[in-house]
């Protein structure tokens, strides 16, 4: 049988010569960090604020090199490994590789003889993790000044766009765009003067918006959308339009 697989910063620890890595959880949840609003002359608060808090990650390995010399000298070898105070960490969950940042916090060890059983916590800075592929959200080819098209978020946290509008045709193209969430209008607008051709970048990951590579300025809130049935939308002023539209994002988790 085939071990689990633990990257960090891309060293698989499960490759290391003698080390059996047979156990890991990067699924629990953790703690949130509740702020409570007590509201005045109520008998009632509410939450303002639930923010999830750093993440643990344990690994389990067993390490067995030969004699406990052998050992130790792989152990050794697995610690230099960790050093960096901040890597990747990347783990499968559900058949699709995550990637966290993360540090190591604690290696323990018990011994067996030669045998060293060992645990590894890594403490994850965000506990949102982003898949390693890069996924298709939704497409849009449309004529119309006002249009939209709907998609399923995978993961359990919310998606952050790269949203990439090209302009195939267009007349009456002084005038603005825009591109949002159709169910929060959570979007952004960029005015100006379009021609054919014209490619538009909305990064809400990076918070970025571009103009054939260029930043131009926006307004509004860069849009997102949460897991599950999402609908994105798209409206213009233009005379007459012929665009197309994809949005592409990292799956995450938490």
């Amino acid at each position: 049988m085939k071990n689990l697989s633990v990257k960090f910063n891309s060293n698989d620890i499960s490759e290391i010569q003698g080390v059996w890595l047979y156990n890991y959880d990067a699924t629990t949840l953790p703690e949130r960090d509740v702020k409570i609003h007590k509201i005045a002359r109520r008998s009632l608060s509410i939450i303002t604020s639930a923010e999830y808090s750093q993440k643990a990650i344990p690994v389990f390995l067993r390490v067995c090199s030969g004699d406990r010399q052998d050992t130790e000298a792989t152990l050794t070898q697995i610690k230099g490994l960790l050093q960096p105070q901040n890597g990747t960490l990347e783990v499968q969950q559900s058949g699709e590789q995550y990637q966290y940042t993360a540090t190591m916090n604690e290696f323990n060890i018990e011994w067996d003889a030669s045998y060293a059983y060992v645990t590894i916590i890594f403490i994850a800075s965000t506990p949102v993790a982003s898949s390693v592929a890069t996924n298709n959200l939704f497409s849009l080819d449309t004529t119309l000044g006002s249009d939209g098209a709907s998609f399923i978020v995978n993961g359990s946290y919310i998606a952050e766009p790269l949203t990439a509008i090209t302009i195939n045709a267009v007349t009456g193209g002084t005038g603005s765009l825009s591109i949002f969430n159709a169910s929060t209008n959570q979007g952004i607008t960029i005015s100006g003067s379009f021609s054919d051709g014209d490619i538009i970048e909305i990064d809400s990951n990076n918070y970025t918006v571009l103009v054939n590579g260029a930043s131009t300025d926006f307004e509004g809130l860069f849009p997102v959308f949460p897991p599950g049935s999402q609908r994105v939308g798209y409206s213009d002023t233009f005379s007459s339009r012929d665009v197309s539209i994809t949005g592409t994002a990292k799956t995450r988790i938490v």
